[in-house]
């Protein structure tokens, strides 16, 4: 099963500790770092917080 989930960039071990925010951190890291390998090149992430008052509400 843990290499079923490793082809879909799914840590196994955060999986099962219950550690949502632990887990996506973990897979936002290992997407990335396909990303890279793939552009050749690094990616720049970008921290959530900082489009936390963004909305997809029309004013």
């Amino acid at each position: 099963m843990n290499a079923i989930l490793a082809t879909h960039q799914i840590d196994a071990i955060k999986l099962r500790q219950d550690d949502f925010e632990g887990f996506m951190a973990s897979r936002q890291r290992m997407i990335l770092g396909k990303i890279e390998a793939a552009m050749g090149k690094p990616v720049l992430a970008v921290d959530d917080s900082a489009f936390s008052d963004v909305t997809d509400e029309e004013e």
